[in-house]
């Protein structure tokens, strides 16, 4: 697979009950498919207060971003993610 150099690509998401933190997805093409890694960061630093978790063996940028914020969501119920 031929790698693209618009990867990798991040997704911000709001956290409700947090004025300070939001959810960050960053999806990247690996050789073998996509893959994301699922953190909590700072708003203002973008720095990551919490890692959630990194998926791979996606077969499209889609699923990797679909299956990260089904994850980001249980993580911010207080769901197992592991």
């Amino acid at each position: 697979m031929k790698l693209n150099k618009d990867f990798p690509k991040e997704f911000f998401v709001e956290i409700e009950t947090d004025d300070f933190r939001e959810g960050r997805i960053s999806v990247n093409q690996i050789e073998d498919g996509f893959m994301a890694e699922i953190d909590i960061v700072q708003i203002e630093t973008r720095k990551i207060w919490k890692h959630v978790k990194s998926i791979f063996g996606r077969e499209s940028a889609h699923d990797a971003l679909e299956d990260a914020s089904y994850y980001l969501g249980k993580f911010l119920r207080g769901e197992s993610v592991s």
